[in-house]
């Protein structure tokens, strides 16, 4: 089994200065409607087939918004249009055949709680099945099946006032949709007896938990910002969690003086086949423009019972495995800038790493997602005035042709 894994660097405000290899966006996307819209995330799923989220080609925040759901049989050429949709948040695309999104119901969520559904598809997107109305405390981010039976939607803090807008969230289905729990900190639970069980407090000092990874029905994961690697485990399905008993932090010591400035970010976590769990980390200062400096990979074989910790040769942005063996991460230059991107490439999970493509422009890139051992994708959704794009990899990295797409 694959992993995917996308880590945003923390306090990363400015843009970089492209290199030599700078890769231009790749010919936005056309519409049959009269607005220009283009690819807002993608996820391949072999060289051919794929799924994706398409908006607007440029606009402020409605790019953080994908209104339709695209798939392509083509290798990324051409998209078609499976489901189209007002507040398309997030969505989980599992294989070539089934996915789950996550919609919002705009005219009956506030700043505060929102109104969601899932739409689900086990045909490919030729239908869709919709759950019954979630409502959610904050902003809805992430939602993750593992089955048609186990599903999550996570939701994190709002700007909003009232009540629970300031509240992390795990939603949790067992009958795919029909019925979910609430999990809360217990900070956040206030005597509610419709609560169920216990999310891990945030760090005193550092930032919200961050989006759980489920393995199985029963088996997750989630980290969080922190003077110290924040992980935590679930055994029972979300109900209930606790820390991890990591290794220390791999390699030389980190040169931020003091050592108390120290922070420690666990981004998004996956796994790349039964039983075994990536944890990609990154710890030093963040410094305006700058990212965390270091950064590591923890890998436990046997659900967490033990941990093995690897350091990476640059601080990571983005990582993708297709099994345990073979891995691409795209990392920062020196001193955590943003101007020098390079991927690196390993074939021995994690232990080496060797540069395959340095100085291209993956600034803004989503998603790593490589299908096989040559073949891979980058993307990137619209920042700006710039549209979004898509380039592929047929030589395992070391050289990207973007992609003309085209969303009907």
């Amino acid at each position: 089994m694959r992993i995917g894994a996308f880590l945003m660097l923390l306090a990363v405000t400015s843009c970089a200065t492209p290199g030599s290899g700078t890769m231009h966006p790749s010919t936005p996307a056309r519409s049959s409607g009269a607005a220009t819209i283009s690819l807002v995330s993608v996820r391949m799923v072999s060289r051919l087939v794929g799924w994706g989220l398409a908006g607007p080609s440029a606009g402020g925040a409605a790019l953080a918004i994908g209104t339709t759901v695209v798939r392509t049989a083509d290798g990324g050429r051409h998209w078609a249009t499976v489901l189209r949709a007002d507040g398309v948040v997030t969505a989980d695309f599992h294989d070539s055949a089934r996915a789950w999104v996550l919609l919002v119901i705009g005219s009956e969520s506030t700043a505060s709680r929102e109104s969601v559904v899932v739409a689900s598809t086990a045909d490919a997107g030729a239908t869709w099945q919709r759950t019954a109305r979630l409502g959610v405390d904050g902003v809805a981010t992430r939602i993750q099946f593992v089955d048609t039976s186990h599903g999550w939607v996570f939701a994190q803090p709002s700007a909003g006032g009232a009540v629970g807008a300031q509240d992390t969230t795990l939603y949790r289905t067992v009958d795919g949709g029909q019925r979910w729990q609430a999990v809360k900190p217990a900070s956040q639970v206030r005597q509610n007896p419709d609560i169920r069980g216990t999310l891990p407090e945030a760090c005193a000092g550092g930032g919200p938990i961050s989006e759980p990874v489920f393995l199985d029905a029963q088996t997750g994961w989630l980290g969080g910002f922190c003077d110290r690697v924040f992980l935590y485990a679930t055994r029972d399905g979300g109900l209930s969690w606790a820390p991890q008993n990591l290794p220390a932090f791999p390699g030389p010591a980190s040169t931020v003086s003091p050592a108390a400035y120290l922070q420690y970010g666990v981004g998004f976590l996956s796994h790349p086949s039964t039983n075994e769990f990536v944890a990609f980390v990154h710890r030093g200062i963040t410094t305006g423009a700058n990212g965390l400096q270091d950064s590591a990979m923890y890998k436990s074989r046997d659900l967490g019972a033990s941990w093995n910790a690897v350091r990476l040769p640059a601080a990571l942005l983005a990582a993708d495995f297709i099994d345990s063996e073979h891995g691409w991460m795209i990392g920062l230059g020196p001193d955590g800038e943003l101007g020098h991107l390079s991927l690196y490439a390993t074939v021995d999970d994690g232990q080496s790493w060797r540069l395959r493509s340095g100085q291209v422009d993956y600034l803004f890139t989503r998603e790593l997602n490589f299908v096989d051992e040559t073949t891979g994708f980058i993307s990137s959704g619209p920042v700006k005035d710039k549209p979004g794009f898509l380039a592929r990899t047929t030589d395992s990295g070391a050289t990207w042709q973007p992609l003309s797409t085209t969303i009907n």
